[in-house]
């Protein structure tokens, strides 16, 4: 079984990313570490081998993320991984439909079948965070062999009006994605009242 990481590069402007220690809320990373891309970690908590990993990184075409895609693939490379095992999905700087619909289909394709995925939501503007959390939703009804792992989120949160990087936590989302596919279910039994099953059932 392969495990696929996915993340998006930061279009922060070039020099700006930091590297941060970024805290884990509500599980465990066995091997977290500092990194300018919450992904880092998972992925070297996760990897025992480089040879059954893939890396997708979405990347828009610009100068800053052109910078900060090398820094990624120095990070990737300090873990022992070769940056052979990541594939760039270049994104046109513009959100509409139709590059959306594109950046969709092709995290889609990319997933390998008999695949456990992993997925960084951080970076990106929010119709890319977006798109690529529905692709988390379809890729398992696409490919019964594909298995939805982790879907993460670093926070900084702001004091003051700063950014305290020293409380930076790293939350795991997957759960939402587990509530849409009950939600499916419910619909799919015709229950008579769905709301009322899904909120006994979150209570147990």
């Amino acid at each position: 079984m392969i495990k696929t990481f996915i993340t998006t590069i930061s279009l922060q402007a070039r020099g700006d990313l930091r590297t941060i220690f970024y805290n884990p809320q509500g599980f465990e990373l066995k091997n977290n570490c500092e990194t300018c891309f919450p992904i880092i970690p998972v992925i070297a908590s996760e990897t025992e081998s480089e040879e059954n990993i893939k890396i997708i990184a979405i990347r828009t075409v610009n100068h800053d993320t052109k910078d900060n895609y090398e820094v990624f693939l120095n990070e990737i490379e300090n873990l022992g991984i070769s940056k052979d095992k990541v594939t760039q999905i270049s994104v046109k700087e513009n959100q509409s439909k139709t590059i959306g619909m594109n950046m969709l289909m092709n995290i889609l394709k990319e997933i390998p079948e008999d695949s456990l995925v992993f997925t960084d939501i951080t970076f990106g503007t929010k119709p890319m965070s977006s798109i690529l959390l529905y692709a988390m939703t379809y890729i398992e009804k696409l490919n019964k062999d594909v298995e939805v792992e982790g879907i993460y989120y670093g926070e900084l949160p702001r004091e003051n009006g700063k950014v305290a990087y020293e409380r930076a936590s790293l939350y795991d989302l997957t759960a939402y994605k587990y509530l849409s596919d009950v939600i499916e279910e419910l619909n799919h039994l015709e229950v008579k009242n769905p709301l009322a099953a899904l909120e006994k059932l979150l209570k147990m």
